[in-house]
C-alpha cells in the first residue's frame, strides 16, 4: 500500500431544503440524498448523518473480514448496527455529533476467542473510527 491514498465522491444538489439530490463515487450507481425528517427536510434519502455511521460500521466490517481471512478464521455473519447522537457542544457553541454507540455481533465464529481478538484489532485500526473525536462505545457479541 502506498499512503497517502485519496477517494473521491461527488454530489450535486439544487436549492430549496426539500428536495432530494443525489451522490456517488466514481462508476458506482448514484444513491440519493436528503435532509432528515429530524433536521425538518423531507427524509427519504440519506442523510449525512447515515453516510458517517455507516462509514464507521462498513470500515469495521471491511477490516474484520481482511484480518479474519488473514487469520484463517471463519464466521456466518457479522450484524451491525450504530446510534449517533447529535448535540450542542456548549464549550465550542456548535453542533455536532457526541458520541456513537457501535453493536457489533458475530455469530459462527469457527474459533470464537481468536475472532474476538480480530474484532478487538478491527476496532483499533479502523481508519474512520480512529478519526472520529467524539466519544464512541463498542458493544461487541462473538459467538
Amino acid at each position: 500500500m502506498k499512503f497517502p491514498m485519496k477517494f473521491e465522491v461527488q454530489a450535486s444538489a439544487g436549492s430549496g431544503m426539500q428536495n432530494r439530490w443525489d451522490a456517488n463515487s466514481g462508476e458506482l450507481p448514484p444513491i440519493t440524498m436528503a435532509i432528515p425528517l429530524e433536521f425538518r427536510g423531507p427524509g427519504g434519502g440519506y442523510s449525512p448523518e447515515d453516510l458517517f455511521a455507516l462509514a464507521i460500521l462498513n470500515c469495521l466490517i471491511a477490516m474484520f473480514k481482511v484480518y479474519c481471512e488473514k487469520e484463517k478464521v471463519s464466521f456466518d455473519q457479522i450484524k451491525t448496527k450504530a446510534e449517533l447522537t447529535i448535540d450542542k457542544i456548549a464549550a465550542e457553541n456548535l453542533i455536532g455529533v457526541t458520541h456513537v454507540d457501535l453493536y457489533l455481533d458475530v455469530t459462527g465464529a469457527s474459533d470464537g476467542e481468536r475472532a474476538r481478538k480480530i474484532m478487538d484489532n478491527a476496532v483499533k485500526d479502523c481508519i474512520i473510527s480512529n478519526s472520529i473525536k467524539s466519544g464512541k462505545t463498542f458493544h461487541i457479541t462473538v459467538n
